[in-house]
């Protein structure tokens, strides 16, 4: 009984006893409190933010991905092939018009306007076609003068960005000439009005198309990704990991952590794997703490006995998820850690 007295003095602070409650402290306390929580929701939040960005890596992997598809696409020779001809069918259409419209007399110099859009028509064909040259031959050569051709598609696309510039503030001053003139140019020069209208109005229609679909691929990195995955599987040339590739990585079967053996395991600790024998017919548990239970392809949470793919990079994803991303690309969708060469991209 007398040693209990020192352990409850030391176990029991008076010192908040000997001060008096006053409103500066109980303002103090309130305060102390109000801080207190508001730095709990900050952590949460950090927390939230911080589980969130794994996957933000594997959406701007796939953007690069699309993108990557979208340029190898846009200089594919059909593509190449329709894009010449119809700015080609522009500069044709252009030509015939201002050779039988001399007598025609607008307000507006139209004429003017007309020729640049057809020299702008022209200058695109060209960059189009140097771009296109450029990738066949550094197809064919392989890593000899690579460096020669991607200097020269860098100047043929930085040109062809001054044009698209140039072009857009042409159509500006295109439409204010057409507003300007009014009927009376409509009386004038019935055939120059009406074809810088139809130029005009593709123009527009090309930028609503472009802005619609980079709209589309927008929401559907942001919603959809496991069917842009689909997608680029779809469209790729199997470029990917083979299928016996594949098949070395190891497979995990995931359960979830309970209370009993986070306090075991070690805090530092983030995935904690039940050591039990693995043959071609079993698979391994792998134990994983709740704030890394998420695939961040689909961005789904790991229920009990999901079957799980781990990198040699030591990132896991669901089985179904990763193998398609292989297909496609043999890099991790988090790190870039290539299965195959052994490499880190980034």
């Amino acid at each position: 009984m007398e040693e209990e007295g020192p352990s409850v003095d030391r176990e029991f602070d008076r010192s908040p006893l000997l001060q008096y409650p006053n409103r500066r402290n109980s303002r103090n306390s309130n305060e102390n409190s109000s801080n207190s929580r508001f730095s709990v929701l900050i952590s949460r939040a950090t927390s939230r933010r911080i589980m969130r960005e794994p996957s933000m890596f594997v959406r701007e992997t796939a953007e690069l991905q699309l993108e990557e598809r979208q340029t190898d696409w846009g200089y594919s020779k059909p593509v190449v092939f329709l894009d010449v001809i119809w700015n080609l069918a522009f500069v044709l259409v252009s030509v015939v018009v201002l050779s039988s419209t001399i007598k025609e007399r607008p307000s507006t110099p139209l004429r003017v306007w007309i020729g640049g859009y057809a020299l702008q028509c022209l200058l695109h064909v060209g960059f189009v076609y140097l771009e296109y040259q450029r990738r066949n031959l550094a197809g064919h050569e392989g890593d000899v003068g690579v460096s020669e051709s991607e200097s020269q598609g860098s100047v043929a696309k930085r040109l062809e960005s001054m044009n698209t510039m140039v072009s857009f503030f042409w159509w500006v001053i295109g439409f204010y000439w057409i507003v300007v003139g009014g009927q009376a140019l409509l009386q004038d020069a019935p055939r120059l009005y009406w074809l810088a209208v139809v130029f005009l109005a593709f123009d527009v229609f090309f930028a609503i198309f472009c802005i619609a679909l980079a709209f589309i691929v927008g929401i559907a990195l942001c919603c959809c990704l496991p069917c842009i995955i689909a997608i680029l599987y779809s469209m790729a040339v199997r470029e990917g990991a083979s299928e016996d590739d594949i098949k070395t990585l190891p497979r995990y079967r995931f359960r979830q952590v309970n209370k009993q053996e986070t306090s075991v395991l070690d805090k530092k600790q983030e995935v904690a794997v039940a050591m039990e024998p693995s043959t071609s017919e079993s698979i391994r548990e792998l134990a994983l703490p709740p704030e890394d239970s998420e695939c961040c392809i689909c961005l789904s949470q790991y229920v009990d006995g999901a079957e799980l793919h781990t990198l040699p990079c030591n990132h896991h994803f669901h089985s179904g998820c990763i193998v398609k991303w292989l297909r496609i690309n043999a890099t991790c969708p988090l790190c870039k850690y290539n299965i195959l060469r052994g490499d880190e991209l980034v």
